[in-house]
């Protein structure tokens, strides 16, 4: 049997769920049986830790002008690719390159979507996702409905999210789906004192600072109001928001460098703008891109264990291990929770090497042993934060324009996930336990990219996010 707690905590108060996770007559566990109703909402550094039943609550999508009105006529000719910008600004186009911004529009698994949602639904679907993953490509309507034909397009909005995507913000129009308001010509940013040049004008813009900002497009509400993606709100809502720590000090962190060649020396952004995803074709930068992602990873949970130092052959192994989201300004993991995966594994062997109890091991097509598996055995004891789109009759759906509810176990900001396995010691047993336990996670599961026919994108890596060890005597 393996229990899941979930601490949060408030006032020096402990709020405690317990999620008892057995096996039933039928062979799976209650939280498989239950997976389509049952919903683990933590809430941040405050009040509860609670199981809700039939979904979490949905997101009013405030009504707002749209970001650019009918009134205002933008072209891909009035922006500037960020081809223009490498001669002056090389240090930041050379981060930018090697980006998921720069990613944004040749994502694989991206454009698959796209392509089978649009199969699905005629002539609908048309500009929700563009609108964050090609910003320009969308507003001056170079990108419509249908297939995306690079050769057909501007380089400004082939590029996805370019220099001139971002620095040419003036101002929001709403907190989520691309809600940002474009004015092409002057350039905005943090420097308080942008030096003079004869290639644009600069400006100071505080918006830049925010979290708001960012906000713009990295929560995304249906039309039905559900949030697909809610890392601004998670922050808002987290303790973060209060102590004025804002998503670039994570996620573009700073050095001491020029901002164009033959600036001044001052504190600029790094601009690879580093979070858990990844390229998954070949792109600039990947070693590096995968190093800065993996250090991130492995700084955004604090991970423990506890495991007794001895124990009696014939006996249970009680074995504990401890997630707290005590670094991260958000859920853990975000964005797209419903494809992201974190798991632990445990494998526990005797002192000749052979395994006597595993968890969060890898089936023969590299998915995790649960529902989603193409084979019949299942791990009982699988520890797995991935989320769940649920239709509307509670079926579950592997596409977000099918949604109706998210079900959501992500670790909130604050909360404590603790999670217990009782480990059965043969009688026979004698010398020493080894117990290894990793957190785990990669951006996609395997099945995921096997139904929308890009097997030549697997294996998907897998990053290991924290890595324990210990031994144990047997008495």
């Amino acid at each position: 049997m393996k229990t899941v707690r979930i601490l949060s905590m408030a006032g020096g108060h402990t709020q405690l769920a317990s999620l008892w996770l057995a096996r039933s007559h039928k062979g799976v566990n209650i939280f498989q049986q239950f997976h389509h109703s049952l919903v683990i909402c933590g809430y941040s550094l405050c009040l509860v830790a609670m199981v809700v039943i039939s979904g979490c609550e949905k997101i009013t999508n405030i009504s707002a002008p749209e970001p650019n009105d009918s009134t205002t006529v933008l072209k891909a000719s009035d922006f500037q690719p960020a081809s223009s910008c490498k001669n002056c600004h090389p240090k930041h186009f050379d981060e930018w390159s090697g980006s998921m911004h720069a990613y944004a529009l040749e994502d694989p698994v991206f454009l698959a979507l796209r392509r089978v949602g649009q199969s699905q639904y005629i002539n609908a679907l048309n500009g929700l996702c563009e609108g964050c993953h090609s910003p320009i490509g969308k507003r001056s309507n170079e990108i419509k409905w249908g297939p995306i034909s690079a050769e057909s397009l501007s380089p400004v909005t082939q590029e996805g999210i370019g220099c001139d995507a971002c620095h040419t913000i003036t101002s929001l129009s709403r907190l989520s789906n691309a809600g940002f308001v474009l004015s092409p010509g002057t350039k905005h940013g943090t420097l308080r004192d942008p030096q003079a040049n004869n290639v644009h004008a600069s400006t100071f813009n505080d918006l830049y600072q925010s979290s708001e900002y960012c906000g713009s497009c990295h929560d995304l509400v249906t039309d039905a109001g559900l949030g697909l993606e809610t890392v601004f709100r998670e922050w808002r809502q987290s303790g973060f928001q209060m102590t004025g720590k804002t998503c670039n000090e994570c996620h573009m962190a700073t050095y001491s460098g020029t901002a164009a060649v033959g600036g001044p020396v001052r504190t600029v952004h790094d601009h690879r703008f580093i979070g858990a995803d990844i390229a998954l074709i070949s792109f600039p930068n990947q070693t590096d891109q995968l190093a800065k992602v993996t250090a991130m990873l492995r700084g955004a949970l604090t991970v423990s264990h506890d495991i007794p130092a001895s124990v009696t052959a014939g006996s249970n192994l009680p074995l504990r291990v401890t997630l707290t989201n005590d670094k991260t300004g958000h859920d853990v993991p975000s964005g797209v929770p419903f494809i992201r995966q974190i798991w632990v594994s445990l494998i526990v062997r005797d002192q000749q090497g052979a395994t006597i109890y595993q968890s969060g091991q890898l089936d023969a097509n590299g998915d995790l042993m649960d529902k989603h598996s193409g084979f019949p055995e299942r791990d009982q004891n699988l520890f797995n934060t991935q989320a769940s789109m649920l239709r509307a009759d509670s079926s579950e759906t592997g596409f977000p324009w099918d949604a109706a509810y998210l079900t959501n176990p992500s670790i909130k900001p604050g909360e404590t996930r603790v999670v217990d396995y009782q480990v059965p010691v043969p009688g026979s047993a004698s010398g020493t336990l080894s117990v290894e336990i990793k957190l785990r996670f990669r951006s996609f599961p395997p099945y995921v990219i096997r139904s929308l026919g890009l097997e030549n994108l697997l294996p998907i890596p897998i990053i290991d996010m924290a890595e324990l060890q210990q031994t144990v005597v047997i008495q």
